[in-house]
């Protein structure tokens, strides 16, 4: 009987704590070996590391968000990784903008956008360079919508950027 009530709540016990890769809610550091800037998201979005930082999405999948801290050096073998995952999802780039460059509070930030369709209809995709003033690092965020959803959060991901916090 003690036996029986011991396995059971460590079963309890087990099932209550927090799982590898769980949510990480609030201000998450894009990537932990070298913290450079950290980003809050709202808490009911899912998030996760990657190898290279981290991603979250919207409850409803309508955005995706990846946040990674790169080398300069390595941006084509991440685009040619991103235009794979891309590819696999359905995902067809049917236009893109001209990059733009900008200075926002002393860093200097990239802005790319794609036009895209999907299975779901016409998708946007984001490429934002930031410089965070780090010896060959750029964080490289990209921002995977369909037009409903970008329109939809485009408030929350106003008060994301704005959290953009440089360590």
């Amino acid at each position: 009987m003690l036996r029986t009530t011991l396995v059971a709540l460590a079963i309890a016990l087990c099932a209550s704590m927090p799982m590898s890769g769980a949510a990480l809610a609030g201000p998450l550091s894009i990537t932990s070996a070298d913290p450079v800037a950290i980003v809050t998201i709202p808490d009911a979005w899912p998030n996760s590391k990657v190898s290279r930082g981290i991603e979250f999405k919207t409850p409803d999948d309508e955005i995706y968000v990846w946040f990674e801290l790169i080398a300069p050096g390595e941006m084509d073998a991440v685009q040619k990784e991103h235009d794979s995952y891309f590819e696999k999802e359905g995902v067809k780039i049917t236009g893109a903008s001209e990059t733009t460059k900008q200075e926002i509070n002393g860093r200097a930030w990239s802005f790319t956008e794609l036009k895209a369709t999907s299975k779901d209809g016409p998708s946007i995709i984001r490429y934002i360079a930031i410089n965070p003033n780090v010896a060959g690092k750029i964080i490289l965020m990209t921002y995977w919508a369909s037009e409903d959803g970008h329109k939809k959060y485009d408030a929350a991901m106003k008060k994301i950027f704005d959290s953009i916090a440089f360590k």
